[in-house]
């Protein structure tokens, strides 16, 4: 069978990107959501005017949607061509968790007869399962992308994560008439984390011909992976949404060159795009930036912390106008009207986050400086934005709350299972 994403109604597309909204109350700034609808935007939306972005009639724990679909061509009836390696970080639904391989999530599936595959990276812990037995924990943001490979390029990828990205594997499903040399086959097995330090992009093509570039670092690599690589690869500036919840935090920063700056966004808000819906970072787990210029859209699995320094893993990074403008437009400078905040709240507000980031940076890079092979980098405290939605400052080292991952019963197999 020939394996491709398929969109919300079942047909192939080249490639879809999908944002999973957090569990929110609803207030004056938001509309309530359960944690598993999300924003949808394929290939064949590509080129179409801003905005584009849709909010799918399905929802994430539905046996509907582009997601399901496209990985029920897997797990409803497997032929014996049909393979797939999964990999997590959190082994669902109650696996080992690595702290030592790759912080990356994603699915590799692929048929040998057709010689088709397709890669979904995304940020949900404790996902999938191949009996879609239990659901992972709808409180956070999640990003996921897909694209269609073609086998041998599926070969290339699996050379690199193997290196570079370092995945923890899980219940791999391996056609007996692959080689024992073969790079999928061997992703399943061998993956120590201990690679020589190394960072790699690999610039690969989907079946339909759109460029996207891999960008990979180890966890021997040793260094700051948004400021001192992603940047550098694209040539651009950038804002980042990831997982910041704890110690390691790091402030607007610029790379070695100090051509490019990185900063953190605040506030996520799709009112712009016509969806009431907005959140703070702290509701965020989804692992994305946009560019200032030139439309690049990256979406990973990395962190943008101190404490992500040591794990494997990529992003990939792609220029697509229509996303690009919907996606610059979530990044809130300031708070939503209606939260209520005064402006001297604001102020004490990012003062609060402000202090919280620098102890918690002081700790961190305390501790990083003993590491052998740390590099200082170069910072600056103008990318703390100045607006926050909340009172609350992040969590000080010491008090860092755990990635989320707890994944709930869902009553309900895959087709044919």
């Amino acid at each position: 069978m020939t394996l491709s994403p398929l969109n919300d109604d079942g047909k192939p597309v080249d490639w879809w990107f999908l944002y999973k909204l957090p569990k929110l109350t609803a207030s004056a700034t938001t509309e309530a959501a359960r944690g598993y609808e999300y924003l949808y935007f394929d290939s064949a939306m590509a080129g179409a005017p801003a905005p584009a972005l849709v909010k799918s009639p399905y929802t994430l724990d539905a046996d509907h949607g582009a997601l399901f679909n496209t990985l029920d061509q897997l797990f409803s009836a497997p032929t014996a061509d049909l393979g797939w390696i999964l990999y997590n970080d959190e082994v669902p639904p109650d696996g080992p968790t690595s702290l030592t391989l790759g912080h990356t999530k994603g699915v590799i599936g692929f048929d040998a007869a057709s010689n088709t595959a397709f890669w979904l990276l995304h940020s949900w812990p404790k996902f999938p399962l191949p009996d879609d037995s239990a659901q992972p924990s709808p409180m956070y943001g999640q990003t996921f992308l897909c694209m269609a490979l073609s086998l041998d390029t599926a070969r290339e990828l699996a050379k690199q994560m193997h290196s570079y990205q370092e995945p923890q594997v899980y219940d791999p499903r391996i056609p007996t008439n692959l080689a024992d040399d073969d790079p999928l086959r061997l992703l399943t097995s061998g993956v120590t984390g201990d690679d020589p330090a190394g960072s790699e992009t690999l610039d690969l093509a989907s079946r339909g011909g759109t460029p996207f570039k891999v960008i990979a670092k180890n966890r021997n690599w040793n260094d700051d992976f948004w400021n001192n690589l992603v940047v550098d690869e694209i040539k651009a500036s950038i804002d980042v949404d990831t997982w910041v919840n704890g110690p390691g935090a790091i402030p607007g920063s610029t790379d070695r060159s100090k051509m490019y700056s990185v900063e953190d966004m605040k506030f996520i808000s799709f009112d712009k795009l016509g969806f009431h819906y907005a959140w703070p970072e702290t509701r965020d787990h989804a692992k994305w930036a946009f560019s200032k210029s030139d439309n690049w859209i990256c979406v990973g699995d990395i962190n943008r912390k101190t404490t992500q320094r040591l794990r494997g893993g990529c992003t990939i990074a792609f220029q697509e106008p229509t996303l690009w403008a919907n996606l610059s437009e979530v990044d809130a400078y300031v708070a939503p009207d209606g939260s209520g905040l005064t402006q001297k709240q604001m102020q004490d507000g990012v003062a609060k986050v402000a202090q919280a980031n620098r102890e918690a940076l002081g700790q961190t890079i305390a501790a990083a400086k003993r590491t052998p092979g740390y590099i200082e980098p170069t910072y600056s405290h103008r990318g703390i934005r100045a607006a926050v939605a909340s009172q609350q400052p992040h969590p000080q080292a010491g008090a860092a709350p755990a990635e989320p991952g707890k994944s709930t019963p869902k009553p309900r197999n895959r087709k044919g299972n």
